[in-house]
C-alpha cells in the first residue's frame, strides 16, 4: 500500500475531534489530554473486496510498514457490531 492510499484510508478521532494520517505525522495529535476512560476510536477504510471477506467470526489484520510501528488488529464480529453506522459526532 502506497503512502497516499494510507493516509486517504485511516483516521483517528479523539472526543468528537478526527485526525488523519498528515495531522498526526505533523504533530497536530500530540500534546491532547487523554483522560483514563477516554475513548480513542481508529477507522479504517477498507476496499469492498477486504469487507466480502468480513463474516462473522474472529478476524486479524496485520499493518506493515516502514514508516510507523507494525501492528496486529485482532477483532471478532457478531451482530451487535456488524453494519453500524459511523457517527463521527459520537466518537
Amino acid at each position: 500500500m502506497n503512502i497516499e492510499k494510507l493516509k486517504s484510508q485511516f483516521t483517528i478521532y479523539h472526543k468528537g475531534k478526527s485526525f488523519n494520517l498528515d495531522d498526526i505525522l505533523e504533530g497536530k495529535f500530540s500534546g491532547r489530554m487523554i483522560a483514563f476512560g477516554d475513548t480513542i476510536s481508529v477507522l479504517f477504510k477498507l476496499d469492498a473486496k477486504i469487507l466480502e471477506n468480513l463474516i462473522e467470526g474472529k478476524h486479524v489484520f496485520k499493518i506493515e510498514s516502514d514508516l510507523v510501528s507494525n501492528f496486529i488488529i485482532d477483532f471478532e464480529l457478531d451482530e451487535t457490531n456488524m453494519n453500524l453506522k459511523l457517527d463521527p459526532k459520537n466518537m
